[in-house]
């Protein structure tokens, strides 16, 4: 999540789109060779951290038998820069686009892909090859948790972010295509995160391909986002919203009767 979290904001806010694209060619590579290529000692900086985890990763992983976990995880992590990427195109090129295009981009971005793959690391027990495969499928669960994750960021952040020029959010590729006010593509918005609930307890209540215990953990990663954007308040990059929850959970005694 912190190397998410960092290469997050050096396409959003830090690089230029040249540095970006050469960031993003070594990421395709994923070799310490590809170093030399990077404009910018930060950057160099950054690639070097990522490569390291991706090793750790992979000799954890190779002693367990598991060796293609990391695989998917690095392929999850390259997909997720491409999306960075695109975002980072659209706003060099300051090109508004369809909100269907926006989303289909968005599915990616919401980065849930990689905690996912990251998280089952450490779930050898439930998660093994098959269940790789099936996240890579892309199920409805899954394209209905990246959708919430995508949209609810949009509505708490977009404001901010088109102050510093970012590439256009949901809201305004929703304005756009269906030409309409921002109040009521806010609406809209929400009304479709509500719905995709529907699509997210359907697959818990019927049998999938995956086992209960990865559909709840993806489930809790879902209501966590819905906690840290509720309200339209973006407590990811502002987290001080979260104090009482955190308080509640690690601080104040829970109170015993008799």
């Amino acid at each position: 999540m912190k190397i998410v979290s960092l290469v997050d904001d050096t396409y959003d806010a830090y690089a230029s789109f040249e540095e970006i694209q050469h960031f993003t060619n070594a990421i395709e590579r994923c070799s310490m060779n590809a170093i030399d290529q990077l404009p910018a000692d930060y950057m160099k900086v950054l690639y070097r951290a990522l490569l390291n985890l991706f090793n750790e990763t992979e000799n954890d992983m190779g002693k367990q038998g598991r060796s293609y976990a990391s695989y998917y995880l690095k392929e999850e992590f390259k997909e997720l820069v491409r999306g960075y990427h695109a975002e980072a195109e659209w706003a060099d090129k300051c090109h508004v686009p369809t909100f269907d295009e926006y989303v289909r981009n968005g599915l990616t971005t919401s980065a849930y892909g990689v905690v996912m793959a990251a998280s089952f690391l450490g779930m050898e027990e439930v998660a093994g090859g098959e269940e790789y495969e099936w996240l890579k499928s892309n199920p409805k669960i899954i394209k209905a948790g990246n959708m919430i994750g995508r949209l609810m960021n949009d509505l708490a952040s977009h404001e901010d972010e088109q102050k510093r020029g970012d590439c256009a959010s949901g809201v305004e590729c929703y304005m756009k295509q269906y030409d309409v006010s921002e109040k009521k593509a806010i609406e809209e918005i929400q009304k479709m995160d509500v719905n995709v609930w529907k699509d997210i307890n359907e697959d818990c209540m019927r049998p999938t391909n995956a086992p209960m215990l990865l559909l709840q953990h993806f489930v809790n990663l879902v209501r966590v986002t819905d906690v840290i954007y509720e309200n339209d308040d973006d407590s990811y990059t502002i987290p001080l919203g979260l104090k009482d929850y955190v308080a509640l959970l690690y601080i104040e005694q829970v109170p015993l009767y008799e």
